[in-house]
């Protein structure tokens, strides 16, 4: 089954969780609860607290590939997470403001990856209290309060140093990076095998990194990019709303016609 899964890229899981989104989205959007504060915020707990049940739900599935597909590649596994940034995304564009701001996102962000390293000391991936299901289930709302308190500065005029014009552009790339850079690890690691000694692992890595993000560059400019712009170009388009009039100056006659 794992061969199955992952085929010959094994970033390429998620893009059968992301066709099922693009599914659902229309219907969530047609529920009472997304359109009110009051059932955002339903959503936000009832969504917090499902991640953790589903986490627990591992425990009575037998280890090995059956539990990881469950937990972490099925698509229903994974919508609360999408039902989470939806409603988040819906709030904030209608001017809520997160509970903290970006840098202490940041920093809690930062200690729930601190919090894996000593619990993976005392509990195997295999085990499904284990670090990896926890890292990505249990960060759910870590996440999500994480984009939520950048889009709020953003939309503020804070500076935070992810709208240059370079943060925009690794943004634009950044979905054909994910699918890129494993296949470009795993082809350096069957060629070389893994590097021996900080500075031979630091050198790979940043070989790595380089050579995912121009291959990711091209694969948006001459894929992604033309494809989408195809997409929209065939779908209904949206009318622009006509600009608003000119405030008229004190005394000024009111134009007609």
């Amino acid at each position: 089954m794992p061969d199955t899964v992952k085929g010959a890229n094994p970033a390429a899981w998620s893009l059968s969780d992301e066709a099922w989104f693009y599914l659902v989205f229309p219907l969530l959007m047609m529920l009472p609860a997304f359109r009110s504060g009051r059932g955002r915020r339903w959503i936000w707990a009832l969504a917090c607290v499902g991640v953790v049940l589903v986490w627990m739900g591992g425990a009575l599935i037998e280890p090995g590939s059956t539990r990881v597909w469950a937990l972490d590649y099925l698509p229903l596994s994974r919508m609360l997470q999408f039902v989470l940034g939806v409603a988040a995304g819906l709030a904030v564009a209608r001017g809520w403001r997160p509970p903290v701001g970006l840098w202490p996102a940041v920093a809690l962000t930062a200690g729930w990856h601190l919090v894996l390293i000593p619990w993976s000391w005392y509990a195997s991936d295999a085990e499904w209290y284990g670090p990896y299901h926890a890292s990505q289930l249990l960060s759910t709302p870590v996440f999500a309060l994480l984009v939520a308190a950048a889009a709020r500065a953003d939309l503020d005029g804070r500076r935070t140093g992810l709208g240059g014009r370079w943060s925009v552009r690794l943004g634009h790339w950044s979905f054909a990076w994910y699918l890129i850079h494993e296949i470009v690890i795993r082809t350096w690691l069957g060629t070389y095998g893994r590097p021996e000694g900080l500075v031979d692992t630091a050198l790979v890595w940043l070989l790595v990194i380089v050579v995912s993000q121009a291959l990711s560059g091209l694969a948006y400019h001459g894929v992604e990019h033309p494809l989408e712009r195809l997409l929209r170009g065939a779908g209904p388009q949206v009318p622009r709303p006509a600009p608003a009039p000119a405030p008229q100056s004190p005394g000024e006659p009111a134009r007609t016609g």
